[in-house]
């Protein structure tokens, strides 16, 4: 129910900020270019091998943490930024620090999950949940609540939501969880470009295939400049198509092409 609500929350974004991600992206958002921010080696490997097969998305896996984060990006770089517990494995005052700092990244929203109150967390043998080497990573060292955030952030709250620690030890006593999501006040009034069905409509071809990687590289950059469907930009798309019919005669290419035309 409240991955539910939030869902419905959340914007459909083209680019995307994911900052301590792990070796799992969150999919709650499907943007047309997805950034992973990660400071584990191990994981940033593992991430970069899970998302090799993906045609839903262009994901681009870097090997940095959040404060590295706050400092490669410019302001107002992305669309959204997600930080899906994340906050809880820095001390409370660094964390607030680089949450500030983070909210000039985003264009449209920032949505932060940790769980409600402090949860201890800790891996003395330094594996973690997954069998790597990023125990150190996930120890817990600071608790939230809602009221640690302002008026700008709705709160969209679980308890309880975590039934069994990350090894999937029941808990003797539940937590709860909850999402803080800020969106901000010019990205109320925009609206979702009109070409961007059509985008993502390449997207779904591709991830219906399975097979169309070399396709997606060659053509996914200039088919995401046709968000607007100007005429330039869609004409020279559809000359990049039309090549591709000539080339490989293959049903993809007439797909696409017939898309991009009635543009």
């Amino acid at each position: 129910m409240l991955l539910a609500t939030v869902a419905g929350r959340l914007e459909q974004v083209d680019l995307l900020l994911d900052i301590g991600c792990g070796i799992r992206p969150q999919q709650l958002v499907r943007p047309m270019t997805h950034i992973c921010c990660e400071p584990c080696p191990q994981y940033v490997g593992n991430l970069q091998a899970a998302v090799a097969a993906s045609f839903d998305r262009s994901y681009l896996v870097v090997n940095a943490g959040w404060r590295e984060a706050v400092q490669l990006f410019p302001t107002g770089s992305v669309d959204t930024v997600f930080l899906v517990d994340v906050i809880e494995h820095l001390d409370k005052e660094e964390a607030r620090e680089l949450l500030q700092a983070t909210v000039r990244l985003a264009r449209r929203q920032i949505a932060v999950f940790t769980p409600l109150g402090f949860m201890p967390q800790s891996h003395g043998d330094g594996k973690d949940a997954w069998g790597l080497d990023g125990g150190a990573w996930q120890e817990h060292k600071s608790g939230w609540y809602p009221e640690d955030f302002g008026d700008a952030w709705d709160i969209f709250l679980a308890d309880p939501f975590h039934l069994a620690d990350n090894m999937g030890k029941p808990l003797d006593e539940p937590f709860g969880a909850f999402w803080a999501i800020m969106t901000k006040p010019q990205a109320r009034q925009q609206q979702t470009p009109p070409g961007r069905k059509a985008v993502q409509a390449i997207h779904d071809i591709a991830a219906a295939s399975g097979n169309l990687g070399e396709l997606l590289n060659t053509h996914q950059v200039v088919a995401m400049l046709a968000n607007d469907f100007s005429p330039a930009v869609t004409e020279r798309l559809l000359v990049v198509l039309r090549l591709g019919l000539k080339i490989k005669r293959s049903w993809l290419f007439r797909k696409l092409y017939r898309l991009f035309s009635r543009g």
